[in-house]
């Protein structure tokens, strides 16, 4: 039986315990709170995970993040014991200067609003006592008709953005990654529904590898120490093949309204890249498979 660093017996994870973690990971990527890197990371830290102290440091940075773990309840226990006695002899001293501050905020705020109302009726009001307040158009009337001329004339411009899990998303990344890294290799890419990302190593400095993220573009390159040393050729790349797989990945992996999550590109034994997608739902049941190059499977990691 393992233990924790405090002496106590550790608790064995479930396949549930997993997939809530990887559930707030994916969270936390959406939020900007995780790169894709670091995001890969954890969920591959998630998914090897035997014991419930693994999983508990992945989430222990992350605002926002709901998961209740075996044994969290009785951790919050013990720090709401300890932390009673020192809140209750600060919230009496803090109480008046809480009470000075929101008096003061309400002043700051009511002087623009009664500026606003003053300003509003000023224009609002007729230009002399002989006129009659509907003989012409207010000046605010006035002004929001021109506005409204101006905005008539302009013509909208929607920019196509796809997102990088269909085919024209997809097709737009490849294409132009070798421009964006100056390489004909990348070892790993990844794409999700608003972004993606890419990295490759650094021929002058091997224990290095530069990595760029995708949003309609790619972004200035950052260097990073290396995390592999396989390279697949971005030629190699094959939009058609990973959109279908993409497309059928939650009817393949047997979760109930599921969508495709992300995927990550890596180079296999032969040297040609290896595809793993993944998918989810909205009540935490989530699974990935593998395919290789030529979209077959490798490797399926159905719902759990």
């Amino acid at each position: 039986m393992s233990a924790t660093h405090s002496g106590a017996p550790d608790i064995r994870a479930t396949d549930e315990n997993r997939a809530a973690v990887t559930g707030a990971l994916d969270k936390a990527l959406a939020s900007g709170q995780l790169d894709q890197f670091e995001h890969f990371e954890r969920v591959r830290a998630a998914a090897q995970a035997r014991w419930v102290h693994e999983l508990r440091p992945l989430l222990t940075d992350l605002q926002g993040v709901d998961v209740e773990l075996p044994g969290d309840r009785r951790r919050k226990k013990g720090l709401a014991r300890s932390s009673s006695s020192s809140s209750s002899s600060s919230t009496s001293s803090t109480t008046d200067e809480d009470t000075r501050t929101t008096l003061g905020t309400r002043l700051l705020l009511a002087v623009p609003v009664v500026a606003i109302v003053v300003v509003g009726v000023a224009l609002a009001w007729p230009d002399s006592d002989d006129t009659p307040a509907t003989s012409s158009p207010s000046a605010i009337e006035q002004i929001e008709d021109v506005v409204d001329r101006a905005t008539d004339s302009i013509e909208a411009r929607v920019i196509d953005n796809p997102s990088p899990l269909t085919l024209e998303g997809l097709q737009q990344m490849f294409a132009t990654a070798p421009e964006a890294s100056g390489s004909e290799f990348a070892t790993r890419m990844t794409a999700h529904p608003e972004h993606g990302g890419m990295e490759w190593a650094d021929p002058e400095h091997p224990s290095r590898s530069w990595t760029s993220s995708y949003r309609g573009g790619w972004d200035e390159p950052d260097d990073r120490a290396s995390s592999r040393d396989e390279s697949f050729r971005l030629a190699d790349l094959d939009a058609e093949m990973i959109a279908a797989v993409i497309a059928g990945a939650p009817a393949t992996l047997g979760i109930p309204d599921g969508t495709p999550s992300h995927i990550i590109i890596e180079a296999d034994a032969s040297g040609m890249p290896a595809y793993s997608v993944y998918a989810s739902n909205d009540v935490h049941q989530s699974g990935y498979l593998v395919v290789n190059h030529a979209g077959e499977p490798v490797r399926v990691h159905g719902a759990n």
